[in-house]
């Protein structure tokens, strides 16, 4: 008798005979394919795990428009994980961690002003679809009555033009821009000559 999953289980008595290997061996391979088949079900039932046509399949449920050439797959995943999260009631820890599931641990600040129903959230600045995200998930697990605000950290370098009036004093004028001090750091480098006073007019 073959040696298969089937057959091993049979009794004695069916040994030898040709239609009985013939249909062990054939129940042994459906057999197998189901396993694999239940495998795979228990796979595409976690989005974590599930292949990208799963992911399209829960998306539509979300009204998700993918595209696949500028979004990953894991962030896709996470994004449905969030979908799935915004759900009534909210609490100040479940928004935290929904945005850290979509922006990762740390990379995000909130500045809740409890009495007078204000919240501002702050994000590294990134791309354009993550940022679109990040808002559509806000505005549906902020209450109403709160003033959301959302900002976005940009990290870069800043020139300012100035110049110098000559003079007993020698001053300097940066070029004047809305108030950034608490924002910006710079280092100027002017060369000056001699004067009695040298002064630098901040912002």
């Amino acid at each position: 008798m073959l040696d298969n999953r089937v057959a091993r289980n049979l009794p004695d008595i069916y040994d030898g005979i040709k239609e009985t290997d013939e249909l062990t061996e054939t129940v042994a391979v459906e057999l197998d394919n189901l396993d694999v088949a239940r495998k795979q079900v228990e796979i595409e039932q976690f989005i974590m795990t599930a292949s990208e046509k799963f992911l399209r399949m829960r998306e539509r449920g979300y009204d998700i428009l993918a595209d696949p050439l500028t979004e990953s797959l894991d962030f896709r995943r996470r994004r449905l994980i969030v979908r799935q999260s915004t759900r009534l009631p909210i609490t100040q820890r479940k928004v935290h961690e929904i945005l850290t599931e979509l922006v990762g641990h740390s990379n995000f600040e909130e500045y809740l002003d409890v009495e007078n129903c204000t919240t501002t959230f702050v994000f590294e600045a990134t791309d354009a679809t993550l940022n679109r995200e990040i808002d559509l998930t806000l505005e549906q697990i902020i209450p109403l009555n709160m003033d959301l605000k959302v900002a976005r950290r940009l990290m870069t370098t800043l020139f300012l033009p100035s110049f110098l009036s000559t003079g007993s004093e020698i001053t300097l004028y940066p070029m004047n821009i809305d108030n950034l001090e608490s924002y910006t750091q710079s280092n100027s480098l002017v060369g000056v000559q001699t004067a009695s006073t040298i002064t630098l007019t901040p912002f």
